[in-house]
Order: structure tokens, then sequence, then C-alpha cells
């Protein structure tokens, strides 16, 4: 996390001309990167832990603050991050002539549902538990895949995708000693679906727009649903704010889940699904679990058996599929 640190301080330190200087290296303008493939790997290993970290920040900050809350300081904050970075580009905007009813699509099924659901999962089960439903966004990638882009996986790919799905049978064991009802178990499952839906849809229909204007323009669109609903909601006394001595906790968790959890992971998550294709981005979400399962273990969360013999059947099938699975951009 030393160079996304760096950037941040770049931010504070330095004039305009030289951030972008500092900016450009982490390619987040859409410029040409020398080590492409590289660069690949560092987004993805980068947003494994941030956003498997956020599951927790998540848990912080839902000691304050409602879901719905939650979810809209994720996406304001990102936003801002987001705007500020293209400020110091001075970037055009590009047109939007027939994006921007497409993005609501996108903002709906990735955005707004996903950022108020998971907050309101964790509040009754945990962020562990919760956090591992995200193994199952490859498969669905996959399924989905099919016919929105009419492409077929590797053998390879459907290996190490199918081989995570059997892990994902220890999870509904879990479940089952937690005793979690079916219906909490069914739109924790709705979310992985979302995600993966919206991420080949991004890959079909705006591999040429460009990242830091896809995921600013998503992401304000989503301010603009949630920022109000919450404030509403604040109003009616059904989300109060809770003013207590976890205060302080719960916004610094806040705002770290906004500009870093949000923001910049948006952004180089972009980048994936674009260059690398959905199913590459997709396989985040093995590593996000394991993440987020050992956070929750640190912070008192019960493990059990089945959750562990399913981390390491994960990371098993992570490597079947990751193995040189980034490719090089192609030229012009």
């Amino acid at each position: 996390q030393a160079q996304p640190l760096y950037l941040f301080a770049a931010v504070r330190n330095r004039s305009r001309s030289s951030l972008a200087g500092s900016l450009s290296h982490f390619n987040i303008a859409g410029a040409r990167s020398p080590s492409h493939v590289s660069m690949a790997y560092f987004y993805f290993l980068f947003i494994c832990m941030v956003w498997g970290s956020n599951f927790l920040l998540m848990k912080y900050a839902l000691l304050a603050f409602g879901p719905i809350s939650v979810g809209a300081c994720r996406v304001v904050g990102g936003a801002l991050t987001l705007a500020a970075v293209w400020y110091v580009h001075h970037r055009q905007w590009p047109a939007l002539d027939g994006h921007l009813r497409p993005m609501l699509f996108v903002v709906a099924m990735g955005y707004i549902w996903p950022f108020t659901m998971q907050p309101y999962l964790i509040g009754i089960h945990g962020s562990g538990f919760i956090g591992m439903m995200v193994c199952l966004v490859p498969l669905l990638t996959i399924v989905v895949s099919v016919p929105m882009l009419h492409v077929w996986p590797s053998p390879r790919q459907v290996i190490g995708v199918v081989g995570g799905f059997a892990c994902m049978a220890l999870i509904a064991k879990d479940s089952s000693v937690r005793d979690v009802p079916w219906y909490d178990l069914l739109l924790a499952i709705s979310v992985p679906l979302n995600y993966a839906i919206s991420n080949t849809y991004i890959k079909k229909r705006f591999s040429k727009l460009p990242p830091l204007a896809m995921a600013l323009l998503a992401l304000t669109i989503t301010s603009g649903v949630l920022l109000p609903l919450a404030v509403g909601l604040n109003v009616a006394g059904s989300e109060s704010v809770a003013v207590t001595d976890a205060l302080p906790l719960a916004v610094t968790a806040a705002i770290v889940l906004g500009i870093l959890g949000t923001g910049v992971t948006q952004l180089f998550f972009m980048k994936l699904v674009q260059e690398q294709g959905p199913l590459f981005a997709g396989m985040v979400t093995y590593l996000i679990p394991v993440i987020a399962v050992l956070l929750g273990w640190l912070n008192g969360e019960v493990v059990t058996r089945y959750q562990a013999f399913a981390l390491i059947g994960v990371l098993l099938m992570v490597g079947v599929v990751q193995y040189k699975a980034a490719v090089p951009r192609e030229p012009g």
C-alpha cells in the first residue's frame, strides 16, 4: 500500500504538474504503461487488499451510521476523490452520447444495490461471512458472459472457477451452522450476481469510455441517489447517527471507505475490466474473502473449520485461474 499512500502524499505536497506526472505513473488517466502486465497484477493485488478490508471498515462504520448512510459515505467519498484526480489532470470530459442510459443500469446493478445491501447484511451476520460471498462472482461472470459477450472460458478457467464454486458448498454448510435465514442467504448471493452482470455489461458497452470518467460518472450518479436518501432517513429518525464513544472510529472508517476503499479501487477495477476482461477482474473476489475472514477473525468473529477449508481451496483455484492470465495491451 506504499505506492497509493505516496499518491495521496503527492496530492497534499506537490504542484499540479508534478502530481500529474505521479498519477500517470500509475496509468490512472488511461495513458500507456511500459509494463502493462505488471501494472495489471499491481492493480489486482491492491484491489484485493483494500476491498478485503472494506468489510471490516463497513462493520466499524455501522457503529454509528445506518446501512444507507454507510453506502452514501462510500460513494460520495469516492466521487470526490476521483473528481480531484480529474481536476488535476485537466481532462476533457468525453462525449456521453448514448452512454448515460446504459450507465444507469450499471449504477443500479453494480453500485446502489451492493453498496447498501452489504452493510445491511454485515450488521446482522458479520463481516467475514458476508465477505465470503463474493467468491461467487467469477462463476456467475462465466455464466452471464456467455449470453452477454458470447465468450467461452478456457478449460483452465472453467476448472478454477468451478473448483472455487465447489468450495462455496462449504460456505453453504457454514451458513446452516450459523442459522442464517434462507432469505438473507439469497440477498447475500444477489450481491455477487449483480456484480457479475454489471462487470460483464461494462466490458460489452463501455470498452472505449475512459476508466476515470466512467468511475467518476457512476459514483456521482449513485451519490445523487444515496445521499438524499440517507439524509431523509436521518431526518425521519430511521437511520439517526449514534453519538457514542464509537463515533470517531465510525467516521474514520467511513472516510477511508470512500477515499481509498471506493474511489481509488473503483478506478483500478474499471481498468482491469476494460483491459483484461471481466473474468480476470472478477478473480479479485477469490482473494477478497480470504482477507475479509482473517480480519473478521482478528476482530473477534468466529471462523469455522468450513471457512478454513474453503479458504485453502479458494487459494488453490486462484493459482489455477490467474497463472499468466493477464494479457499485454495490443499496440495502437
